[in-house]
């Protein structure tokens, strides 16, 4: 199994094999625009780590949705309390 690394741009996430990641790669991608994801995985291939990459940000972003809920209801009732008491 290889580990997998992900580069991203405005439009588009491209994945590379770690090992296949050559300085005049890096050096290329960062002149079209792409950066480094903060995630790595080892899978059989590209597909796979491009599903895993994807359920990974997708748990990141329900958990974060739910912290968001999660602040604004308490954000609303902490006003709302401010509110009344002035």
């Amino acid at each position: 199994m290889n580990k997998y690394v992900f580069y991203a741009n405005d439009i588009a996430i491209n994945v590379y094999a770690r090992d296949s990641v050559t300085p005049e790669i890096k050096s290329k991608l960062k002149a079209d625009g792409f950066y480094k994801l903060p995630f790595d995985t080892t899978a059989e291939n590209e597909s796979v780590a491009t599903d895993k990459m994807i359920a990974h940000f997708k748990e990141n972003l329900i958990a974060l949705e739910e912290f968001a809920k999660d602040y604004a209801i308490s954000s609303t009732v902490f006003a709302t309390i401010y509110a009344l008491s002035s």
